[in-house]
């Protein structure tokens, strides 16, 4: 007999063993309809927000990468243009340059030429006065020599004329 109460023991009683069947049932069925559902709904919800995250960082990011960009494109045409504007002001500095100095040697040969002109009218005028005093010297020679009353100004125009023909030679 032993083995039959081994037995006994070991295999419950048929309506011990649908009683809690029927107890585990319930509460699986319970534990679903309490908190498996309630549970699986926050879940959905938190994964949605996730995902929406995710999505709006994405596009954040796209429109950062496309701002880097437009940026770049912005600082390279700065550059170019900066580029330009320094090798037009370059340009222009050189050609003030030479036209500062055309205008330079313009005006020194233009004080050249005033200065040669005016050496020209001081040396006419010094050989005028050198003619007047020679005329003058040659008439009051003459008076002294000839110690008579001369007309001076017929002795002055033909001491003039003789004075003319030795300058001129």
């Amino acid at each position: 007999m032993q083995i039959v109460d081994i037995l006994e023991l070991l295999v419950p009683d048929v309506w011990t063993a649908i009683t809690q069947l029927c107890a585990t049932a319930i509460l699986f069925f319970l534990m679903y309809k309490l908190a498996w559902k309630p549970v699986k709904k926050i879940l959905d919800e938190r994964s949605k927000f996730e995902q929406q995250k995710l999505s709006e960082a994405a596009a954040l990011k796209e429109e950062n990468e496309k701002t880097a960009k437009e940026a770049k494109n912005i600082i390279s045409d700065a550059n170019r243009d900066a580029e330009m504007i320094v090798k037009e002001a370059r340009e222009e500095g050189q050609n003030l340059k030479n036209e500062l100095i055309e205008e330079g040697k313009r005006q020194s040969a233009q004080l050249l030429e005033n200065a040669k002109h005016d050496m020209e009218m001081q040396k006419a005028k010094m050989m005028e006065e050198m003619r007047s005093e020679i005329v003058d010297t040659a008439i009051a020679a003459a008076e002294k020599v000839l110690q008579n009353n001369v007309d001076p100004d017929a002795e002055r125009q033909s001491i003039n004329s003789f004075v003319k023909e030795v300058i001129s030679k």
